[in-house]
């Protein structure tokens, strides 16, 4: 072996383990950084010198820089997180939902009972002005109530809108930098150091974007990922993006979400998505929420409906003696939708006690008598009016209590159980990928002898070419 081949053995090695030691300091100082995946030096061996018949090593070389990780894992990590961020969506809204029905709806209970019992107070007595006063008090608290519930729910609606345009922003921010990590990743060497910490910080994107939207990946074979909605519609495509976004739908004033194509249309992909962050704020919108105050508005529209019905049929104190038919008054406004919107006592009745029907019929001389009107709208409350004729209105406030109950106890059971199988996913990454301290200075410290081992080389190769020198003086 020449003098110069133990010089370049010794460059190479001198070299290899400068890198070994770099990489190890770079696994050490991410240590805490989330998402690292544990890097290693490839050291191969040079290909060997033919020396007469002999094969003589030529030392060693780092062929690569490989990244310990579990793409499998990486891709059970992603989905998990899809399920987690939908499922903390329902868990966060169901219970605002629950916080408005039950602080309400424990008033409205007790505001419909009020309702009713001031009903049969003026049973009573009639005649009675404060009871009369006392009666559209009442009222007026009670339909106070159920305005406030829907109020409420449609705010909710709004603020669930407003998220959903923020959520198109966000994930067009993280498929855009997906997009440009492809783009570094396929300029740069595959095996280097800097592309692992590309495809790292990828991953840690591709988890983020997973947990807003359903989607699907792979990656080609210079590592550059493809992204897509879990129904096909590409989002990520090499060095690509496509931006999302969100379009006034003019029948609910809600938005859709899509994108344009080449010749500027709107491709709506509302109904394409089907899980993620974004489909739990558009499940919540357009489906969970709109039922609670359809059922709010079932509550109104009997309550308008059933009273009204009666106290039409009732004479009033300001009745016509000359007329024999029942005053015609109605109790609450009239409406034909929007009920748990607009529900409030009629004009006639905000304007004059004596509009009030206590009486189902007259004496002889046309004056109203009794108390007939008054006993009958009384014995609503404990009338069976919904699910069948079954359920009275109690019953119908405390069955929608419950049934939000339940739906946010399933949506925290769910949300709770993804994040705990998420997290579990996470400490099995930790195990392949993470970076252990112990294990990384006893690294650093065997590649620190060899760097000053083939620092010695050069050594070696000087002395003897200072004897070859020697020789022939």
């Amino acid at each position: 072996m020449s003098i110069a081949s133990i010089l370049n053995i010794a460059k190479n090695a001198v070299s290899l383990n400068q890198t070994s030691i770099q990489v190890t300091s770079h696994n050490i100082s991410n240590v805490n950084t989330k998402g690292y995946s544990r890097q290693e030096v490839v050291i191969t061996e040079e290909t060997p010198m033919l020396i007469g018949n002999v094969l003589i090593g030529n030392g060693a070389k780092v062929s690569g820089i490989i990244r310990y990780h579990d793409k499998y894992l990486d891709q059970q990590i992603a989905k998990k997180s899809t399920e987690f961020g939908e499922h903390q969506i329902y868990k966060r809204y169901f219970e605002r939902v629950e916080s408005v029905l039950n602080e309400d709806s424990t008033k409205l209970t007790e505001n419909i009972t009020a309702f009713f019992n001031a009903w049969q107070e003026l049973s009573t007595d009639p005649q009675n002005v404060a009871m009369r006063g006392g009666l559209k008090s009442s009222a007026q608290q009670m339909t106070r109530s159920i305005n406030n519930i829907y109020n409420e729910l449609k705010g909710l609606q709004i603020e669930l809108n407003n998220n959903v345009k923020m959520e198109v922003a966000d994930i067009n921010r993280i498929t855009a930098s997906i997009a440009d990590l492809n783009n570094k990743v396929f300029q740069g060497s595959s095996s280097s150091s800097e592309a692992n910490d590309y495809l790292d910080r990828r991953t840690q994107y591709v988890k983020e974007l997973s947990s807003k939207i359903g989607i699907i990946s792979f990656e080609d074979e210079y590592g550059r990922m493809t992204i897509m909605t879990s129904k096909g519609k590409s989002l990520v495509d090499g060095g690509q993006s496509w931006e999302l976004g969100v379009k006034t739908n003019q029948d609910t004033g809600f938005y859709r979400v899509g994108w344009e194509d080449f010749s500027g249309n709107f491709i709506d992909i509302t109904d394409d998505i089907n899980s993620g962050g974004i489909y739990g704020l558009l499940e919540m919108r357009d489906n969970q929420i709109n039922d609670f105050i359809a059922d709010t508005d079932k509550l109104a529209e009997v309550i308008i409906s059933e009273v009204n019905s009666l106290h039409k049929n009732g004479y009033t104190q300001n009745h016509n003696v000359l007329d024999p038919n029942p005053d015609g008054i109605p109790f609450f406004r009239e409406l034909t939708g929007l009920y748990a919107k607009d529900i409030d006592i009629s004009d006639k009745i905000k304007l004059d006690l004596k509009n009030i029907a206590s009486s189902s019929e007259v004496d002889i001389t046309g004056k109203p008598i009794g108390n007939g009107i008054a006993i009958d709208i009384a014995a609503l409350m404990e009338k069976g009016l919904f699910d069948g004729n079954t359920s009275t209105f109690v019953d119908y406030t405390s069955t929608l209590t419950n049934k939000i109950g339940q739906l946010t106890k399933g949506a925290k059971d769910f949300a709770q159980y993804s994040e705990d199988t998420m997290n579990l996913m996470e400490k099995q990454r930790e195990g392949i990928s993470g970076v252990s301290l112990d294990e990384e200075m006893a690294d650093l410290i065997k590649y620190q002898y060899a760097f000053q081992a083939a620092s010695r080389l050069f050594t070696v190769a000087d002395e003897l070419f200072q004897t070859l020198l020697g020789a022939f003086k």
